[in-house]
């Protein structure tokens, strides 16, 4: 793809742009403190696990599942970020959050320069990494996040001719497996570049010993959530859940993400591409269009094509490169100073806390103190799991033991459809914690429910007894 078109750039920026820009994204990825819904369920399935010895693979979080077999996979990304926990509590799970970005910054730089000179890759990279921010929240998906730029340079550079990069894919698979689902797009990745090496007939059997023995690797998950499962996921996500809705094109994220794409085709138009640019940026552009959450592979995939391609489609700029003078010494030198002053403040600055501001922060010791069946909030789920592990919850971000069944009684309940009583009285509910904006609420309130905390965040109701 991805031809070196390498400019008179000095040696010594090439090889600085990488940590600098991973150093500017380590800063920049400390500067929010923990706070998705789902961290705290992974957090509380890490910390069962290592207290137990063994692998999670039945619920023993919830009221309505509880006992069943199920896997999301991620057990060894939940240890990780348990033991991040252990380390240095929320501070130490930003600081692992910091440093996933930053391998992710460091290789999808170093993947730009691959296609274009520094003043080119440097900002495409950036503009990648920018639309990936939508995913660094402190959960398994960032070892993914981390892993596909990763990934994609070693094939990139056994492609160039290095085969002995490919010694490292099938043990990056294994680990991968394990840490997180996203495995099943790095086994896809590995995929397209055996199958491109096979029809171009270049070096196609280190690739294809690759391919094998990376998915071999994969089947050892004892405790993932397996290829099939995987791959389902990610071609039929549910799309109730706004990380798996389509792209939006009137957000931030989904314009940037749309940036790319036009950008793409149009230099795809004008200028052409290999047949690796068509097997890799393919599929992923169905798989971004599909889900928000996967818009950031696209991205990172397109970048050395953009870097390459852009100065070739605009001849007054590849000019004015051929031109323009290198940048002296010491002013690359003071800016990556200045990068590293960046990351040494954030790193002083670090939060120690989660923002909890979405969360029933005082209706915790109702809870607590209750007892019987609770019907909570879907995004609250994994919040009472970590806070309040004396009260099984009704659902929680896991979502795949709760499908189809107990997901579509929750939402009949809490969107008071037709058999909302026949629900609450199944499940034997005696108390509900919601959002008081909830037409549940308004009805149970109306049915003599009276209530045990309430505030502008939340309301704990009880059934009369």
């Amino acid at each position: 793809m991805l031809g070196p078109r390498l400019q008179s750039d000095r040696l010594n920026g090439r090889r600085l742009a990488p940590l600098v820009v991973a150093l500017a994204a380590f800063a920049l990825a400390l500067a929010t403190p923990p706070g998705d819904p789902d961290t705290y369920w992974h957090l509380a399935s890490g910390k069962w696990m290592l207290d137990h010895g063994t692998l999670l693979r039945a619920d023993v979080f919830s009221s309505t599942v509880g006992g069943q077999p199920y896997s999301v996979g991620e057990w060894l990304g939940q240890i990780v970020l348990y033991l991040a926990y252990l380390a240095g509590r929320w501070t130490g799970l930003v600081i692992l959050r910091g440093l996933l970005v930053s391998v992710c910054a460091f290789f999808v730089t170093r993947v730009a320069l691959r296609g274009g000179p520094v003043i080119v890759a440097v900002p495409v990279a950036c503009a990648a990494l920018l639309l990936s921010e939508i995913v660094w929240t402190d959960r398994p998906h960032l070892f993914t996040l981390a892993l596909f730029p990763l990934l994609l340079d070693l094939l990139l550079t056994a492609r160039a001719g290095r085969v002995g990069a490919l010694l490292a894919v099938p043990p990056l698979m294994l680990v991968w497996t394990n840490l997180h689902g996203g495995y099943a797009v790095g086994l896809a990745l590995v995929g397209v570049f055996t199958l491109e090496a096979l029809v171009t007939r270049r070096s196609w059997v280190p690739f294809a010993i690759t391919a094998s023995t990376a998915f071999a690797a994969s089947l050892v998950d004892p405790g993932s959530l397996g290829l099939g499962a995987a791959a389902s996921h990610a071609t039929a996500p549910p799309r109730f859940i706004v990380e798996e809705s389509p792209p939006d094109a009137t957000r931030p994220a989904g314009a940037l993400f749309a940036a790319f794409v036009i950008g793409t085709l149009a230099l795809a138009l004008r200028g052409g591409g290999t047949l690796l640019d068509v097997l890799l940026l393919a599929p992923l552009l169905w798989l971004g269009l599909s889900a928000q959450r996967h818009m950031p592979y696209f991205a990172f995939a397109a970048v050395p094509f953009l870097t390459a391609a852009l100065p070739r489609a605009w001849p007054a700029f590849d000019a004015w490169l051929a031109r323009r003078r290198p940048y002296p010494g010491g002013a690359v030198v003071g800016f990556g100073a200045g990068v590293v002053a960046m990351a040494l403040v954030g790193l002083a600055f670090v939060p120690s806390a989660p923002d909890e501001r979405a969360y029933p922060t005082t209706a915790l010791d109702a809870v607590r103190s209750g007892s019987g069946v609770l019907l909570n909030e879907y995004d609250w789920g994994g919040y009472l799991i970590w806070y309040a592990p004396e009260r099984p919850v009704f659902v929680d971000g896991r979502l795949f033991p709760f499908l189809p069944d107990v997901f579509a009684d929750w939402r009949e309940a809490v969107e008071l459809g037709p058999r909302w009583k026949q629900v609450l009285d199944r499940y034997k509910v005696v108390q509900v914690l919601l959002r008081p904006d909830r037409a549940l609420v308004s009805a149970l309130r109306e049915q003599g429910w009276h209530v045990v905390t309430e505030d502008a965040r939340a309301v704990v109701l009880e059934r009369p007894r």
